[in-house]
């Protein structure tokens, strides 16, 4: 009986792991996707998640492109307010804040310690957004 549970234990501490990993680095592939969809590529996936609906509004043009997750300015905000920085900021400031945020919060520096990785992960998205945004 100890034997089984031994096993069960271990099957639930891998399938914990590979969770751990896919909400750390998940993150990437969705937007990834999102922004494929944004420049017209074919994803190959229909799905669309439930952000993808936040920002309809009938108000809109039709022929606007439907999965420019970069027109919601709630989206731009929040990566903003991750990186502490105003929506007026250059982009240089921007990079300073990013590099001094990536220090504070990389992995290296902080071993073990999943909150700085779900931190530094947050950095990186926010980055990653702001600077599509600016080169669009």
């Amino acid at each position: 009986m100890d034997d089984l549970f031994r096993i069960i234990g271990k099957i639930l501490n891998f399938i914990f792991i590979i969770l751990i990993f896919d909400w750390i680095f998940g993150g990437s592939r969705r937007a990834n996707r999102r922004s494929a969809g944004s420049m017209g590529g074919d994803t190959g996936n229909d799905h669309k998640s439930y952000d993808d609906y936040s920002h309809t509004n009938k108000d809109t043009d039709s022929s606007s492109n439907y999965f420019n997750g970069f027109d919601k300015p709630s989206q731009l905000e929040e990566a903003y307010a991750v990186l502490g920085l105003s929506s007026s900021v250059s982009l240089k400031e921007v990079k300073k804040k990013y590099i001094e945020l990536a220090k504070k919060y990389h992995p290296d520096k902080n071993k073990g310690n999943l909150e700085a990785q779900a931190k530094m992960t947050q950095i990186n998205n926010a980055y990653d957004t702001i600077l599509q945004h600016k080169q669009s």
